[in-house]
């Protein structure tokens, strides 16, 4: 019985559909083919976007060099490699004339020794004095200290392979095989994977709305599917020279792998988020009587003023004399006037 209403209902309502339809088409009016959809109300966040990479903290990137020359005879790694922490990384030879400088300074400290036991051996016989002793003595210290700095620099080594001090990613390599760096070259650029940046560019203009601690939605702009929660850490206090924009530092979460080191990222930054009147960005018309979206009522279009306000993931809010579950025309709208007859795209 229930069914046997509803059907006989949506009958009526095609019937009258089109006869209405009908009588339009007698008197020569248009019926335009339009397909809707309900204005709905929903949460919207103001937001502002800016676009940059990931990064490393400054403070969690280490430089490996060697404050000695030497020679690069084995690399185990390349840029973007991940390394846990003892990993080996280079494998250097120490520099001929660095060699030398611990050669010589061995050599120096067995002189002074020797020179110190003659002057001694002199004293005792009458033949040297107690400054000449003390001066031979002093030579033997400076020696020792020399000596000393040279195998703190590891030029005692005839080989030294470094490792990472902690498990991280190479970012950088500063030689190859064969290649004979100075001292303080850095060979390895080592960055710690559990705490990445987003250094992001935002219009100057946009500086003063964005503080610390605001949160952050970056993706990478190739796929927004590989997004990550961050939060802003820094807001720097002037215009990039190269991007001609204000950089904002969004700290990621630790431990995530989803955005790698260098990726390309969009970021938004939500300033406030509140509940608002929302069509789809294809039902907002414009003409130079302003905006303007087409509702379907009574089978007739009725063209309504609005107000655009915030746009989200393809909606636009709206402001005017709307109601929640008004059929709002999202195609064929730019071909409706007012009070044209309208009916719905079939498989709607």
């Amino acid at each position: 019985m229930m069914r046997s209403t509803i059907n006989k209902l949506a009958t009526i309502i095609v019937l009258s559909l089109c006869l209405r339809t009908a009588a339009c088409l007698a008197e020569g009016q248009p019926v335009a083919v339009v397909r809707t959809a309900p204005l709905a109300i929903q949460e919207l966040d103001h937001a502002i976007t800016g676009y940059g990479t990931v990064s490393a903290a400054p403070e969690d990137t280490t430089n490996l060099n060697l404050p000695y020359a030497a020679q690069v005879t084995r690399l185990w790694v390349s840029p973007g490699q991940v390394v846990k922490k003892g990993a080996p990384l280079v494998e250097v030879a120490v520099a001929l004339t660095e060699a030398t400088n611990f050669i010589q300074a061995r050599s120096n400290l067995e002189f002074a020794r020797a020179e110190l036991a003659r002057v001694e051996a002199m004293a005792r016989r009458q033949m040297a004095t107690r400054a000449q002793v003390e001066q031979a003595k002093k030579g033997v210290a400076d020696a020792e200290q020399a000596l000393a700095t040279q195998r703190q620099l590891g030029t005692d080594n005839g080989r030294t392979v470094l490792k990472a001090p902690f498990a991280g990613l190479v970012s950088q390599v500063g030689a190859k095989p064969g290649d004979r760096p100075p001292a303080g070259t850095s060979l390895i650029q080592l960055v710690c994977r559990d705490q990445l940046l987003a250094v992001i560019g935002i219009e100057p203009e946009e500086r003063g709305r964005v503080r610390p601690g605001m949160q952050v939605a970056v993706s990478s702009v190739f796929d927004e599917r590989m997004s990550v929660p961050g939060l802003v850490k820094r807001v720097f206090g002037m215009v990039n020279p190269q991007t001609r924009l204000v950089d904002v530092t969004v700290v990621l979460p630790p431990g995530k792998a989803e955005l790698a080191l260098g990726t390309q990222v969009k970021g938004v930054i939500a300033i406030n988020r509140r509940q608002g009147k929302v069509v789809p960005r294809s039902a907002l018309l414009r003409d130079a009587n302003g905006a303007y979206v087409f509702v379907v009522r009574d089978g007739q279009a009725h063209r309504v003023a609005v107000t655009p306000g915030l746009e989200n993931d393809g909606v636009v809010e709206v402001k005017g004399a709307l109601a929640a579950g008004d059929q709002v025309v999202t195609l064929g709208n730019y071909e409706l006037k007012e009070g044209m007859a309208v009916r719905e795209e079939a498989g709607q």
